[in-house]
């Protein structure tokens, strides 16, 4: 009995039991010590692979393929990698021409967040500027600016969120007093 857990190809592999005994030959070098294969529903047809410390390169599809005496069976999925980011950071500086820019920034996010600026109502605000860059773990920084030219009292409100989930994060800013 084989089973053989592939992405695009059969060689290398993400994950190969023989007769219930993994072979790490077969396996690409980055599955290495984070794969393991749950056989105890076996009988029932169920086999489970598990991917610890999972990465942005991990997400995408995966099929399954069984091999008893000569029959194949085969399953694919699609696995969705999700990375919450931290919190927003909001600070403020003068520019040199005598206006207020408000940066909103945050690290850790997969695949690539929405973000946006709020005010006081929740009406969005255009953001001067936005920098989203990815590292190299694949996940996401963002840096996002709003000019702010007639300060009021009130806040203003950056939200960033993941298009997968229904997870939100903000840090509010109050324009009082400045």
């Amino acid at each position: 009995m084989e089973v053989r857990w592939v992405r695009s190809h059969r060689y290398p592999a993400v994950h190969v039991h023989v007769d219930g005994d993994p072979v790490p030959g077969e396996q690409m070098a980055e599955y290495r010590g984070r794969t393991t294969l749950v056989s105890d529903a076996i009988d029932e047809g169920r086999l489970t692979l598990q991917i610890r410390s999972a990465r942005p390169s991990d997400d995408g599809q995966y099929r399954c393929i069984f091999e008893k005496d000569g029959v194949y069976q085969e399953a694919s999925l699609d696995l969705k990698v999700v990375g919450l980011g931290s919190s927003p950071l909001i600070t403020m500086e003068a520019t040199k021409a005598g206006e207020t820019q408000l940066t909103c920034s945050s690290d850790g996010w997969f695949p690539r967040p929405h973000v946006q600026w709020r005010d006081t109502e929740g009406k969005t605000m255009p953001p001067s500027s936005e920098n989203l860059t990815q590292g190299s773990h694949g996940l996401f920084h963002v840096e996002t600016f709003l000019l702010v030219t007639n300060i009021t009292a009130g806040n203003v409100t950056c939200s960033i969120s993941s298009p997968l989930l229904s997870e939100e994060k903000t840090a509010t800013f109050s324009l009082s007093g400045w």
